[in-house]
């Protein structure tokens, strides 16, 4: 459900906001809104932060690691008997605090990571065959 809000800005804030806007070719709405729900996903779970991908995507990762979706991923790929915080804790090298938290995250925000991971595996089944092609056509 959308709701309207009437939102003052300090003037600092409101030039900065506009300047954003322009550089960034989008809206104060969408802008205020994709910083409202990061924000209260960032206090929900203290130790992950957004950052923005090549693709122009905002995606969650660990403050101090890497995506949120890497620890799901590698989470998915243990067999379910095998799946433990320990366990990718030691095949990533992260802190068990780091994965627990990216599993928590993900947890909660269960569309949002499987829709990366998804997307992750079908550009690399795309690359592949790409370079399956390529490979072809230097063998004839």
């Amino acid at each position: 459900m959308v709701a309207p809000m009437n939102i003052r800005f300090a003037s600092g804030v409101e030039e900065h906001l506009a300047s954003f806007v322009k550089r960034h070719a989008q809206t104060k709405n969408s802008v205020v809104n994709t910083a409202v729900a990061e924000w209260l996903k960032m206090q929900a779970h203290p130790r992950i932060r957004f950052v923005q991908v090549e693709t122009g995507e905002r995606r969650a990762a660990l403050i101090d690691g890497p995506q949120v979706w890497t620890i799901a991923d590698a989470w998915n790929a243990h067999d379910e008997g095998k799946r433990s915080v320990s366990a990718i804790a030691d095949t990533s090298g992260l802190p068990a605090v780091a994965v627990d938290a990216a599993l928590a995250y993900w947890a909660e925000n269960r569309d949002e990571i499987d829709g990366v991971i998804e997307r992750h595996h079908l550009a690399q089944d795309e690359a592949l065959a790409a370079w399956e092609a390529r490979r072809k056509l230097q063998a004839a």
